[in-house]
């Protein structure tokens, strides 16, 4: 009669709790990072999927016979996942701080790794008189060129039109897109395309979607669970040691 893998049913314990602990880390540093941005301008958070993994078929027979079920090895990450959730807004007074209607939409900027995007509309204009956002990147149009305005009293209309003294001078690009972030924290796409019918809401910004108060709750829980793993491999290590003492005092 065929005989189950003893080593693998020593391990299977040790196994699973480790990879909880690491699951477990990967977790907390998510939760951290929406920590560190839940007071950024226009930040969404991030999550993170786990599947189960090296799932194993159970045979009847020991191992021989009929499938009978199956058994997991611990949680495994699949990935980041990024909540496009619309923050609160606030309003500023300034006219150059706009904020986009909805969960869909962000306004593009120039880098000099190319076309990035962003849910910050925090802007301003530099001696040039182009408009840029805080870190001085060049704010482009719905037709993808930065907008200079002239002297005068500027006023952004809910269609994005910047007016300059009655005069439109430029319209603020609203891009949407399959967005994912980069290392910045800004969004990039290579398939953005300019929403006509975007709302945007002048002399406003949009606070972060992270929830501090569920961020931290789930520090909480992610630290308890590693601890708990981390006691189950210790313990399960001692009896490991425990068992083979027994075995050799044959």
């Amino acid at each position: 009669m065929a005989q189950p893998d003893r080593h693998t049913g020593m391990q299977r314990g040790v196994y699973a709790a480790a990879t909880a602990m690491v699951s477990s880390q990967q977790w907390l540093d998510v939760v951290s990072h929406n920590l560190a941005n839940a007071s950024t301008i226009g930040y969404k958070r991030d999550g993170i999927a786990f599947d189960d993994g090296l799932v194993r078929a159970l045979n009847a027979g020991g191992g021989s016979g009929l499938e009978i079920g199956s058994l997991g090895a611990g949680a495994v990450s699949k990935g980041r996942f990024t909540d496009f959730s619309m923050g609160n807004l606030t309003p500023t007074g300034n006219p150059l701080d706009l904020a986009v209607m909805g969960q869909r939409g962000a306004f593009a900027v120039q880098t000099p790794l190319g076309v990035r995007y962003t849910r910050d509309g925090g802007f301003t204009l530099n001696s040039d008189r182009q408009v840029t956002d805080k870190a001085g990147r060049l704010v482009l149009g719905m037709d993808g060129r930065p907008i200079t305005l002239p002297l005068g009293k500027v006023k952004v209309d809910p269609n994005g039109a910047v007016e300059v003294d009655g005069q439109v001078a430029g319209r603020i690009g609203v891009f949407d897109g399959p967005f994912r972030k980069t290392l910045d924290a800004l969004l990039e796409t290579e398939a953005a395309t300019p929403m006509e019918a975007a709302q945007v809401i002048p002399q406003t910004l949009e606070s972060s979607n992270v929830n501090a108060v569920e961020e931290m709750v789930a520090m909480i829980r992610l630290n308890r669970a590693f601890e708990m793993a981390q006691r189950s491999v210790q313990s399960q290590d001692e009896g490991t040691q425990r068992l083979i003492q027994s075995l050799q005092g044959r």
